[in-house]
């Protein structure tokens, strides 16, 4: 049976997708990946995937770029005669939903990775009028999807009231994180000493990091502000900002925020390939974000073992527990923020106490073996659908009903 995973980026497969493509591959599937050419197109053939290229401009609205998509799709379904098309972000699941429906691919998967920078802003009219836009097409697009993953209870909760009967619901907590690699005991030893030396590093600091696209969405104002006001009352507080400036958001960060920002221990990293060996360095990871769909960066800090300052948004505060493995803070407020991270600046036992919960919690409940575990019965059920052994099922909500904390 041929599955093909549409996507916008070529990286967000390769990056948070990779995984899952495996798994697929070793039940029996043949994946496609179909994205848009990128840096990480090599990547996935040299990890024995097929890859097509299609073309999507992720910020335009003109109707007429926007149906040659479409098309363009509608083409390659009828080409490939997929039996099941798994979408993920917003336009590849619009577009990918409507030509799949087109030509005829029996199952289709939408994976909402987020509600993305429409539902996190608000006020402005043409906000209002684009967030109206997007969800009346959710509204379209969802109901002719067969089956729905989301990655917290609020947007399954918010766009099922949208969705009918016919089309089945999961609760799929993220992609998974990979626990044994991003693992205290697993780190390169080399690339710490290499990343010491680089950001002139004593050990006898405090490092506090944040790891994000660089969109206002992902809180960057409140992290700068925030760090800029404890910096302003200690000396030996390093700010690390590890992320890439997104030139197809158009919520992405301008370059004279960051050169206006920059300074000796607020240190903007860029893209950085070396995650793993920033946390390990990091005693607080801070994700001031407005909304996500299951933030992976917090997932990677916990399985890290570090402590986590984030926001009560969705998305954030699925993953940490107030007090337990982390801070939640309302979102907008530097204030909270610049609290909750002092807390634990000053605190070794709570940083160690929280970062220990938080690896728990990651290990028990959000590593790629539970989530492999989900996908996998979801495909078997898809499979046993083609092969006609499984009847219409109404709407259900099934997750892995995991809890460290219990």
């Amino acid at each position: 049976m041929k599955v093909a995973f549409l996507s916008h980026l070529d990286m967000n497969l390769y990056l948070f997708r990779l995984s899952w493509m495996k798994k697929l591959r070793e039940m029996g599937f043949e994946v496609f990946a179909l994205v848009p050419e990128g840096e990480y197109t090599g990547r996935l053939r040299e990890e024995g995937f097929r890859v097509i290229n299609y073309r999507i401009d992720r910020r335009s609205l003109n109707p007429l770029k926007e149906f040659r998509t479409i098309g363009e799709l509608y083409h390659v379904f009828r080409k490939q005669n997929f039996d099941i098309l798994h979408t993920f972000t917003y336009k590849p699941n619009l577009y990918g939903t409507i030509a799949g429906r087109r030509a005829g691919v029996p199952i289709i998967i939408n994976t909402i990775t987020g509600l993305g920078h429409v539902f996190t802003t608000s006020g402005a009219s043409d906000k209002r009028l684009k967030k109206w836009i997007y969800t009346a097409f959710y509204r379209y697009s969802l109901n002719k999807a067969d089956y729905i993953i989301f990655q917290n209870m609020d947007d399954l909760k918010l766009l099922s009231n949208y969705v009918s009967n016919e089309v089945k619901l999961r609760l799929m907590r993220g992609s998974g994180v990979d626990t044994v690699y991003f693992s205290p005991n697993s780190v390169d030893g080399e690339k710490v000493a290499k990343l010491r030396k680089e950001l002139g590093l004593t050990g006898q600091e405090k490092i506090v990091t944040m790891i994000a696209r660089m969109y206002w969405g992902k809180g960057i104002k409140e992290y700068v502000e925030a760090a800029n006001k404890i910096l302003g009352e200690r000396d030996d507080v390093y700010f690390l900002v590890v992320g890439w400036r997104d030139e197809g958001n158009p919520d992405t960060i301008p370059e004279d925020f960051i050169k206006k920002h920059e300074a000796k221990k607020l240190r903007f990293l860029g893209k950085r390939e070396e995650i793993r060996e920033i946390l390990y360095l990091t005693d607080v990871y801070v994700l001031p974000s407005y909304r996500e769909g299951l933030s992976r960066t917090i997932l990677e800090a916990m399985s890290m073992q570090k402590p986590v300052v984030t926001t009560d948004a969705p998305g954030c505060k699925d993953v940490v527990k107030d007090g337990v493995n982390g801070f939640l803070v309302p979102v907008g407020d530097s204030w909270a923020l610049k609290k909750a991270i002092s807390n634990l600046i000053d605190d070794a036992d709570l940083r160690r106490k929280m970062g220990e919960a938080g690896r728990r919690r990651a290990v028990k409940e959000f590593s790629v073996d539970v989530i492999l575990g989900d996908l996998g019965r979801l495909y078997d059920e898809c499979r046993k659908r083609l092969l006609g052994n499984l009847r219409e099922a109404n709407i259900t909500y099934e997750w892995s009903k995991t809890d460290a904390f219990e």
